[in-house]
């Protein structure tokens, strides 16, 4: 078995896409506006990365669920932390905490996405 794929439901699309794609800088591999979900799929290392938005709450009982803030986060491997953060010291509206160095062998940062879910950077010490 093998995990090849991350879907997001999201609750704004666009706000997300910039996100994901033009903020975080992932490559992207499709994206789709049809009347029934918009959505998107980024290269993400071994796996892909994909967002979705219902609109009108279609496919509401199988499709709309948000994830809460607490029960997710991604966890992305950088080569160096304090370029990695940088990039977002600047963005109006993000909240981006500190570097810390972790006991388990890591220097991290983390910010939210536009759905608050936890986005962690962290680099190997």
């Amino acid at each position: 078995m093998k995990l090849n794929r991350l879907i997001i439901k999201t609750a704004d699309y666009r706000k997300s896409f910039k996100f994901y794609h033009d903020i975080l800088g992932l490559r992207l591999k499709t994206s789709w506006q049809r009347s029934d979900s918009w959505g998107a799929i980024f290269h993400c290392g071994d796996i892909t990365l994909e967002i979705v938005w219902f609109p009108d709450s279609e496919g509401s009982i199988d499709c709309s669920y948000i994830p809460e803030r607490s029960k997710t986060e991604l966890f992305f491997e950088v080569s160096n932390i304090n370029s990695a953060r940088q990039k977002f010291v600047d963005i109006e509206g993000l909240d981006i905490s500190s570097i810390e160095e972790m006991p388990w062998g890591y220097r991290i940062f983390s910010v939210f996405d536009p759905d608050h879910v936890k986005i962690v950077f962290a680099q190997p010490i």
